[in-house]
């Protein structure tokens, strides 16, 4: 019995039909791909502020400094000399330096593997999560970081503790140590003792842009937006949870600020940053 063979239009057809198929699915693959790592980070970061209030246990309940030492030693190979950030210090409790590693954005450097950039001065500086300095451990004439205690927060479930971050005027390749909370650089950068890093104040539109920065997208300082416009937070009572820009900003003007710098805080009850309702005078 003679069998008959596909036509040239029924292949063509059930070729199509494949490339529609692909073409729906294949969306969808890289949707579940981005949303596995989003949940992946969003571990790393609940494991980090897990890992600050084990330090915080066996240190009369102190949040984890920002830096243990002078700025200007961080670099010093000498062990007695050397400063380290809040990266090293909890490292005894994580023993892994790969937990600083967003999976939504990798180890391009080579900073946290075997890499050529693989050095401690790196790693200090900048893992892919900050910490909200500017409250739990403020920089003290931009060398000290002084220390704050669990004890002082007001509203432990309601305070950001670490953020996703990037390093906030030279790539968004690398993260960085700190997060900066919206609405303080008008507060601090005029302050005669707390320091905060240049132009890390956050603006809706970014207008006139940042270095690093792409004109026209929101720039809120080092927190990152990976994840569909939002990052993921923990707070000082250890949950942690996925929030859009805004949202980190609630209690400023954010929303209306399209220029570098201008954002404040307008609503201290709304504020999401704040320790123990002291904000250094604003």
């Amino acid at each position: 019995m003679k069998r008959k063979a596909f036509t040239l239009i029924e292949l063509l057809v059930v070729i199509a039909i494949i490339a529609i198929l692909a073409a729906i699915l294949f969306p969808v693959f890289a949707q579940a791909k981005a949303q596995a790592k989003k949940i992946s980070s969003l571990s790393n970061n609940k494991q980090t502020a897990l890992a600050s209030i084990m330090y915080g246990s066996d240190y009369d309940d102190n949040i984890p400094l920002m830096m243990n030492g002078l700025y200007t030693y961080l670099p010093n190979p000498t062990a007695t000399l050397r400063t380290d950030s809040w990266v090293y210090l909890i490292q005894p409790y994580i023993k892994n330096l790969q937990l600083m590693v967003d999976p939504s954005l990798g180890d391009g450097a080579g900073i946290w593997g075997s890499g050529p950039f693989a050095w401690f001065r790196n790693q200090n500086l900048f893992p892919q999560y900050g910490l909200n300095y500017l409250y739990l451990s403020p920089w003290n004439l931009c060398q000290f970081s002084e220390s704050r205690s669990y004890t002082q927060a007001s509203l432990p479930a309601e305070t950001v503790f670490f953020t996703e971050t990037r390093h906030p005027t030279y790539t968004n390749a690398y993260g960085y140590f700190t997060a900066t909370a919206p609405g303080m650089y008008p507060i601090i950068a005029p302050h005669p003792i707390y320091c905060i890093w240049t132009n890390t104040g956050w603006s809706l539109l970014n207008n006139p842009p940042h270095a690093g920065t792409v004109v026209g997208q929101p720039y809120t300082a080092e927190a990152a937006l990976r994840h569909a416009g939002g990052n993921n937070v923990t707070w000082l009572d250890g949950h942690a949870k996925y929030m859009r820009d805004t949202q980190m900003a609630l209690g400023t003007n954010y929303s209306t600020q399209p220029v570098g710098n201008s954002t404040m805080i307008t609503d201290k009850n709304r504020y999401l940053w704040n320790l123990d309702d002291n904000y250094f005078g604003g």
